[in-house]
């Protein structure tokens, strides 16, 4: 699977089960119920939503993680929608990342024992 933020290459965090690609509607201002109860939507555009739970990763590779996620612009993913690899103007976010190896000079860093730290991406 390919994720690049800012064409830096991190597909190499994503684990071999891929991400979560989903998507959300955003709706204009004639979105409306009739009088007889139907819901009409005005959808302006769907958006893509994208969760990736990552592999553990070292010190190094979580803090140019974290800084290519505040400094976000553009990211490259496949989209499931076209079939294809898209880069986008988008909005990402990080979970909280916890130290889960610290032992004669390894450290490792995820969310927990069990599961990795959820980057999330959200399409402008």
């Amino acid at each position: 699977m390919i994720l690049k933020i800012d064409n830096k290459d991190y597909s190499h965090l994503v684990p071999r089960r891929g991400y979560k690609v989903g998507y959300k509607k955003v709706l204009g201002p004639n979105s409306c119920t009739t009088i007889d109860g139907t819901y009409h939507e005005d959808v302006l555009a769907h958006k893509a939503v994208i969760n990736i739970e990552l592999l553990p990763m070292t010190s190094e590779q979580l803090s140019e993680l974290e800084t290519s996620v505040e400094n976000c612009e553009l990211a490259t993913y496949h989209d499931t929608k076209t079939g294809a690899d898209v880069t986008k103007p988008v909005i990402v976010s990080l979970s909280p990342a916890t130290l889960v190896v610290n032992y004669e000079n390894k450290t490792v860093w995820s969310d927990s024992e069990t599961s990795g730290v959820v980057l999330t991406i959200e399409e402008r």
